[in-house]
């Protein structure tokens, strides 16, 4: 009579996740998306959870879709609270729902929300922001518009392709860390001296100031812009 006493070993990976589920804890992340983003009755994996989840694959690995299935269940599942037999629904279909439903809420809403609450939170200093912006070309049939009018569009390329349809990226951080407070996407035919009004206007809101250092480069330099902006430093320029 024998008997076998095999043991098997199962490798599961860990990673910076910690780190990250730390961050998002003091940050709200959960209760904030969860606002904007409620869950269903007949849902396993809440979509918050999913979204955390790729929250975290962004920031280490940023693996396409289809293999966010395969990444997930290589993580330990304590790390995101949940139970091994239910790392299987996480396939690429979820992910993609998750995003659809992200899509579809007030993401402007949203993100205000989380910059507000991080700059409260973690006492950022916004006395100075700096803004800057880019292109994104694209190849390929993409038509049609999203539903608040952004669209791929010819416009001045950064990247020297005249050719190729884009969309114009700005971003506005703050001096203190770097720490990104605003982003908008435009359609690939607007200007970066037609961007920096808004992007002021929107910064004010949620510095609830108009004290602050703003820096970007020369195309903020147009009389329209500065007269709205810094009407006093308008005149004098």
């Amino acid at each position: 009579m024998t008997s076998s006493n095999a043991e098997s070993l199962t490798r599961f990976a860990v990673s910076g996740i910690p780190l990250i589920t730390a961050v998002s804890q003091r940050l709200s992340l959960r209760a904030i998306l969860s606002a904007h983003l409620p869950a269903y009755g007949n849902e396993t994996i809440p979509v918050v959870d999913t979204l955390l989840l790729l929250l975290c694959n962004i920031t280490l690995g940023r693996q396409p879709l289809y293999e966010l299935g395969e990444w997930v269940c290589s993580i330990d599942p304590n790390c995101f609270g949940l139970h091994a037999g239910n790392l299987g629904a996480l396939n690429d279909d979820r992910f993609a729902r998750a995003l659809d439903k992200l899509y579809f809420a007030d993401r402007a809403s949203l993100m205000t929300e989380i910059v507000v609450n991080m700059i409260q939170e973690v006492g950022l200093s916004l006395s100075r922001v700096h803004n800057d912006s880019t292109t994104v070309k694209a190849y390929g049939k993409i038509p049609g518009k999203t539903r608040t009018g952004l669209e791929l569009a010819r416009g001045n390329s950064k990247e020297h392709r005249p050719d190729l349809r884009q969309l114009l990226f700005s971003l506005t951080i703050s001096s203190d860390g770097a720490v990104p407070i605003h982003y908008k996407t435009y359609s690939g035919n607007r200007t970066d001296d037609t961007t920096h009004c808004e992007t002021w206007s929107t910064v004010s809101k949620i510095t609830q100031k108009s004290d602050f250092i703003y820096v970007a480069d020369c195309k903020v330099c147009t009389a329209s812009q500065l007269d709205r902006m810094f009407p006093f430093a308008a005149r004098a320029y």
